[in-house]
């Protein structure tokens, strides 16, 4: 089998230069990989499940207590986010948990303090 294929490498290569199509698979060579690379790279499972449960996981994520104040959610969170960025080489996951739990916390006291 690899004997044949050995054989009609050098075959299809005469062919492909004498019709000029090596030429442009050379050419079209870094387009061709770039488009296979992304094929690779797409996330099989786009929507991972970042929901919070509850206002407690919320506050644990942040690493804070439930009496802390808008400043120190503040801080946490923008410390946690600056190490966890995936810019930064954080995870990605990690970084859409920080800000869910930032929201949910956000939107938690809006509903209380109406």
């Amino acid at each position: 089998m690899t004997i044949l294929l050995l054989m009609f490498i050098p075959i299809i290569l005469a062919l492909l230069i004498k019709f000029k199509i090596l030429g442009y698979i050379i050419y079209l060579l870094p387009y061709i990989l770039r488009v296979f690379s992304r094929v690779k790279q797409s996330n099989p499972n786009p929507r991972q499940n970042i929901d919070i449960s509850g206002i407690e996981e919320a506050y644990e994520i942040l690493g804070l207590t439930m009496d802390a104040s808008d400043e120190e959610i503040d801080r946490a969170y923008k410390e946690l986010i600056r190490k966890n960025h995936p810019d930064m080489g954080g995870s990605e996951y990690i970084a859409k948990k920080i800000n869910a739990a930032r929201e949910y916390i956000i939107k938690s006291k809006e509903t209380r303090g109406r």
